[in-house]
């Protein structure tokens, strides 16, 4: 070494320290202590110096760096289980926000690749850490060619002067690739192909390199990365070397901690999807632990046990009224080795309703085959019974009907020879003659007689219908018209309400306007002392086909609930001299129109009779 050694060599020490004072200010560290400041570090000539200085700032940056990736992954769990969303990409939107924060960077940006088929999922900062409108979705088929190149390789133009969708804004961009690569069986639609290889041809049309064959119809060219750069991140807008590079330390321990939230994300909308199955179908479904717990109870359970969710979650079976019966099918499957047979239960509500209810319970076990407890499903037989007992009924009426036309029949013909020879002997008999009162009696009676016989045969052996477009106005009226003798003038008043906008159905006109006669002749006799009769029509939507919905009501009595099940049955009065057929031949006339008739009524509330029938074109 020459004679000026020392002296250059002090020059080369001199520069080496003003090197590793302007690394230290661009990591943000604090200078160098002086020596002349009395600190009791080796002078700034010592080569020692410098070294125990860098070893002690690369051991500080190694523990921040440790530090930082401890962060993230704790921010990761927070986000991950601490602050879950239904709303999508609620996660990512959450960690831009928080780094964003962190780091001081209010141009600070995220994109994700999302879906199948994929898009660009873009998040930006704004100045005070809230995520700008500029933020969105891109499908990779619209997305800028740059930017696409950044997702198919991890590399491209280091700046780019354009946003996703192409458009000069928000800019400059400066794009760092955020590296994982996520399991395939646990994305939603499959791993999607990259875009370069979409199109046909043996070459990427990104890369310009072959394609070669993955399996199952995917090719993917050698220098592809589409399936391992799950987005990218950087700062948009006016940067430097100090910021850039905070960005790219933390950016290799994103990758982890982006697949650890995509995975997480695909297991919570696999568990709602599970949950919303549940929630929607339409039994009733019952889970308990091995302690008999309530540990589920969906919405058709609340509707058939009338018991709300949050009152029998945390709860014994046992706590829960109305459980009462079914609550042991339930718990005797925890004995099972697998599901038993069907059992039906009366089940009392808490509104005192009880209803039969047929249980089916199982075991419930784990994938090791223990039992965890037990599950039930609940189906309402409500409906099921009340058509039974329907079924029931229309059999007895059938049967019934059969037999009333076989003896009307057979009564018809002595009638009418009785008729005949009592009206002979009128005829021997002057007037005047109490006699001849006697017989007048005797006809009237067989009379009567033979309107209830014509009744039970209209009734057992109906006509044929000849539809037709008919006004319901019109027949109503011709109804009034033709009782109008009967009806004690002023006692009764009957209104045909809004007539003029009543609609017309397809009937038969003679047919309806025997069950207007019926019907409002039994509204009229229902009606003790002063009352009122209302007629109402109106159109109503009824998928498949529209109709029109008829109401008569009346302002008497009403029925007691007891009585109004048996109604329409042939010879079932309440009326001492009623014969019990008008309501069953009313029935019977809109039933063969393809309507139907139902009665609302209470006592002392008065009785509606409602008819649906099908609209006229």
């Amino acid at each position: 070494m020459t004679a000026h050694d020392p002296k250059i060599q002090g020059w080369a020490l001199d520069a080496l320290w003003r090197r590793a004072e302007e690394i230290r200010a661009l990591c943000g560290l604090p200078p160098i202590p002086d020596v002349t400041s009395g600190a009791a570090d080796p002078p700034r000539d010592s080569a020692e110096a410098l070294v125990q200085v860098l070893l002690h700032d690369l051991e500080a940056n190694f523990r921040r760096e440790l530090a930082t990736r401890v962060q993230l992954r704790g921010m990761g769990e927070l986000i991950a289980f601490a602050v879950p969303g239904r709303e999508p990409d609620h996660p990512f939107r959450t960690l831009i926000q928080y780094l964003a924060r962190a780091l001081n960077e209010p141009g600070l940006w995220l994109g994700m690749r999302r879906g199948n088929p994929a898009e660009l999922a873009l998040w930006r900062s704004g100045p005070g850490g809230e995520l700008e409108t500029r933020s969105g979705r891109v499908s990779l088929r619209d997305m800028d060619p740059e930017w696409l190149r950044w997702l198919a390789l991890g590399e491209g133009e280091e700046v780019l002067v354009t946003d996703p969708w192409g458009e000069r804004r928000g800019g400059p961009w400066r794009p760092i690739p955020v590296r994982g690569e996520v399991p395939e069986e646990r994305l939603s639609g499959g791993q999607p192909p990259c875009p370069g290889s979409a199109a046909e041809g043996r070459s990427c049309v990104i890369t310009g390199a072959p394609l070669a064959s993955q399996g199952e119809g995917r090719r993917r060219c050698g220098p592809c990365q589409f399936h391992r750069v799950l987005g990218l991140m950087g700062i948009s807008g006016d940067s430097d070397g100090a910021r850039d590079a905070s960005v790219e330390a933390i950016v290799p321990a994103l990758g982890a901690l982006c697949v650890n939230l995509s995975l997480n994300e695909a297991l919570d909308l696999e568990a709602r999807f599970r949950e919303d199955v549940i929630e929607s179908m339409p039994l009733g479904v019952v889970a308990v632990d091995r302690e008999g717990q309530v540990l589920a109870w969906n919405r058709s359970a609340e509707t058939i046990l009338g018991a709300p969710r949050e009152t029998t979650l945390a709860k014994t079976i046992e706590e829960i009224g109305g459980a009462e019966g079914w609550q042991e099918a339930l718990l005797r499957a925890l004995g099972r080795t697998g599901a038993g047979a069907p059992s039906e239960h009366i089940v009392r509500r808490q509104d005192g309703t009880a209803i039969p209810v047929e249980v089916n319970a199982a075991p419930l076990r784990d994938a090791e085959g223990r039992t965890r407890g037990a599950v039930a499903t609940l189906t309402d037989l409500s409906d099921v019974r009340s058509m039974e007992e329907r079924i029931r009924q229309l059999d007895r009426l059938a049967a019934l009907g059969r037999f009333a036309s076989s003896v009307a029949h057979e009564i018809r013909n002595p009638l009418t020879g009785i008729a005949t020879g009592v009206e002979y002997l009128s005829r021997g008999f002057p007037e005047g003659d109490e006699r001849r009162v006697d017989v007048q009696f005797i006809l009237r009676e067989v009379s009567r007689l033979n309107t209830i016989v014509q009744d039970l045969l209209t009734a057992t052996r109906p006509r044929m219908l000849t539809l037709g477009p008919v006004s319901v106005a019109d027949v109503a009226a011709r109804a009034l018209r033709t009782l109008a003798p009967s009806i004690p003038e002023g006692r009764v008043q009957i209104r045909l309400e809004g007539a003029d906008t009543w609609p017309k159905v397809l009937a038969d006109t003679d047919q309806l306007l025997q069950v207007f006669l019926n019907l409002v002749l039994n509204a009229v006799q229902a009606i003790e002392g002063e009352g009122e009769v209302v007629i109402r029509a109106r159109r109503v939507v009824n998928p498949p086909s529209p109709r029109v919905e008829i109401e008569i009501s009346d302002t008497g009595a009403g029925i007691a609930p007891e009585h109004v099940p048996h109604l329409f049955e042939p010879f079932y009065t309440t009326r001492p001299k009623g014969t019990g057929l008008g309501l069953f031949v009313a029935h019977g006339i809109v039933q063969r129109h393809g309507g139907s008739i139902e009665t609302v009524s209470a006592p002392g509330q008065g009785t509606m009779f409602r008819i649906l029938l099908p609209a006229a074109a």
